[in-house]
């Protein structure tokens, strides 16, 4: 099969508050034991057998995730990193530009749970090899309940408007009401759209200039000048020209206003794991944490991170414990965590979209206290990694190693420092951390200043290449 997969990895995942945030949305969360649902779709693709790289799409911020999930799963692929999100447009327009203009795209997300990977391989080698180059095939699932927070595809279901076994495109419904839904489930011409695309680059690139014409032409400015790192295979673009992009969807700057879409149904079961409702029907709390305890609780979904949680005598419920907030909601009303966390971003709050962690190239480091005049992390870089050499403006710091060896870099130095060993670094000194070891370096740090953003991280030399 000689089809070549675009995966898009962006998408903040709001519904599936407080677990996942906007440094760590939800297609990098392990949701499935150890796998995340990345893990998921490039197991699916895998299964393609495909000649042809894969090229996977997502925010800059967000490229270690994608690196890591390649070298966990094996396989070598092109990432194109976005300095900001831009919708679906973009994404597919530019994944059509670097792809070869012969190729057949399969355009899917990385956030959705489909339950039969090889049916799916299957299904899509059958219509790779019938589809015709000048159509865009969009798939979609027949709806088992009136879903709001999906699109639905109208079809033709007349034989004369079918093509090698395809159904016409007749109209595209963005998420209806609750009483609109009802009513499209009851016709048989009315599918889920699940936003899964095929179809030759060429034909991709000419529908978006025809189309979408400022959005081809701010994204031509962007492929012309953008920077391919050959070493790793990463694609980077130039902020300002890149934020000329328009952001809107292919449903709406393209797939509505063309008349070459054909429809093919998926029959298997599908989810884009929107909300904790649809997460708790497929997966088993139990075996997504330990430190699950309950007494007289019936069909209850919870999951933890660390803590201990215990349930008596509830029922019904959503219980989602993450490392700074805790979600409590009824089962059938998670839709509306979207509106909770509105009301967290209205009320300032980091804990909207931030952990009291997060995950770095290098490792992760967690905020242990945060006040006017000193912020104290818990620093843990992994085997054989460093970072940056940077300086800081407003803060100076305390380093005490817990546990491994540190190499610290200062102002020209080298110092070994083990367990129990600490060090000054002074403000504008400029430093680094690096781990030589085969175990995990954890670092107490203390920071003293009259500011401690993460923009005060001034980098002047920087292995991920982050500025």
């Amino acid at each position: 099969m000689n089809i070549k997969p675009i995966i898009l990895c962006g998408g903040s995942g709001t519904r599936l508050w407080p677990a996942s945030r906007k440094r760590m949305p939800k297609q990098f969360l392990s949701l499935f034991e150890d796998k995340t649902l990345l893990d998921l779709t490039l197991e699916r693709v895998k299964l393609f057998k495909s000649k042809k790289k894969p090229i996977l799409i997502s925010s800059k911020d967000h490229g270690f995730f994608i690196n890591d999930a390649l070298k966990k799963n094996n396989l070598k692929a092109s990432t194109i990193l976005e300095p900001m999100g831009k919708n679906t447009t973009a994404a597919i327009y530019l994944g059509a530009k670097f792809s070869n203009r012969n190729d057949t795209l399969i355009i899917m997300s990385s956030d959705a749970f489909i339950s039969d990977n090889d049916y799916f391989a299957r299904k899509i080698k059958d219509v790779s090899e019938k589809i015709d180059k000048n159509n865009w095939l969009i798939f979609g699932i027949h709806p088992t309940y009136p879903a709001e927070q999906y699109g639905y595809i109208n079809i033709k279901l007349e034989s004369d408007n079918k093509l090698n076994n395809f159904f016409k495109v007749k109209s595209f419904v963005e998420k209806p009401s609750k009483k609109k839904a009802d009513s499209l489930i009851k016709r048989k011409s009315y599918f889920w759209n699940v936003g899964i695309f095929m179809g030759n680059a060429s034909m991709i690139i000419k529908s978006v200039e025809l189309h979408a014409p400022e959005i081809a032409n701010a994204c031509d400015k962007a492929y012309n000048t953008a920077c391919h790192n050959q070493e790793n295979d990463e694609i980077t673009f130039d902020t300002e020209i890149f934020d000329n992009i328009p952001a809107k969807s292919i449903d709406y700057s393209v797939m509505e206003k063309t008349n070459n879409v054909f429809f093919t149904p998926l029959e298997c079961k599908w989810d884009d794991i929107g909300s904790w409702d649809a997460l708790s029907k497929i997966a088993n709390s139990k075996k997504i944490k330990k430190n699950i305890f309950e007494i007289s609780t019936k069909n209850t979904f919870i999951k933890n991170d660390n803590r201990v949680v215990a349930a008596i005598g509830v029922e019904d419920l959503i219980i989602v414990d993450s490392d700074n907030a805790t979600l409590v909601a009824k089962k059938g009303h998670t839709e509306k965590v979207k509106n909770i966390v509105d009301e967290l971003y209205s009320e300032n709050m980091e804990e909207a979209s931030e952990h009291s962690f997060e995950n770095r190239p290098w490792g992760k480091f967690t905020n242990l206290l945060n006040t006017e005049y000193c912020k104290v992390k818990k620093i843990e870089v992994l085997p054989k990694k460093r970072l940056s050499l940077q300086y800081h403006n407003y803060r100076s710091e305390h380093w005490l190693v817990v546990k491994g060896e540190a190499k610290i870099f200062i102002d020209g130095l080298v110092k070994i420092l083990k367990p129990g060993n600490s060090i000054d670094i002074p403000r504008r000194s400029q430093h680094f951390i690096e781990n030589k070891k085969n175990e995990t370096l954890i670092i107490i740090e203390t920071q003293l200043g009259t500011y401690f953003g993460e923009d005060d991280i001034i980098r002047l030399d920087d292995p991920y290449n982050r500025k």
